[in-house]
């Protein structure tokens, strides 16, 4: 059975031949390949008019990306979390006197954002400075799948946080302070979740 790195081959041979593209879609789904398997192959070699054909530039995976964009992703959403945490418990202490008692909540979160929030900022600048210098590091699979595991994430913090607006309301528990509460989980989960559904401004996007 043909593989894949057949279907590349027999793509590249057939456009060096001076086959058109349609010809050789229209041929290679009477075989049996599927229209996504062949888009792909296809999409792998620029539609410039230049024999032989022109490979496109390909997504790469290194050790380097993973640990640098797992590092950093990661000190983005662990902090995220310990920000909505201590926000929370600021309006518990100012809205609540019962909870003034636990300060801890707040001096633990404060000094793991001490930590996560300038890890972050740096390897983003960082990053942002390779990007710059070398817009090729924008293929790196790894910062792709990243991205799109944050939005994901992002995403799934303000469906949940809409359903428990609707069902404090619906259970007459909608108070100021629940309210806070959830405008800051809105508003943190939202913000990273426009901040790259816009690809970071250079990235891809959704």
């Amino acid at each position: 059975m043909a593989s894949s790195k057949d279907l590349a081959v027999f793509v590249r041979d057939a456009l060096s031949a001076g086959k058109n593209r349609a010809e050789i879609a229209s041929v290679l789904t009477q075989a049996g390949w599927s229209t996504h398997e062949i888009t792909d192959a296809l999409d792998g070699w620029a539609d410039v008019p230049f024999a032989p054909p022109v490979p496109r530039p390909q997504t790469v995976v290194t050790a380097r990306d993973f640990f640098i964009y797992a590092l950093m992703f990661g000190a983005l959403l662990f902090g995220a979390g310990y920000l909505v945490g201590l926000l929370h418990a600021l309006i518990d202490h100012l809205l609540d006197a019962s909870a003034r008692t636990a300060d801890h909540r707040i001096r633990w979160a404060v000094a793991v954002l001490i930590v996560t929030l300038p890890l972050y900022l740096w390897l983003a600048t960082r990053e942002r400075a390779r990007l710059a210098a070398d817009p090729a590091l924008q293929r790196s699979a790894i910062r792709n799948w990243m991205t799109y595991v944050t939005l994901l994430f992002a995403a799934a913090v303000l469906l949940g946080d809409l359903v428990a607006v609707i069902y404090a309301f619906l259970n007459g528990d909608f108070t100021l302070q629940f309210a806070l509460k959830a405008l800051v989980v809105a508003g943190i989960a939202g913000g990273i979740f426009g901040y790259y559904r816009a690809g970071d401004g250079r990235g891809a996007a959704v």
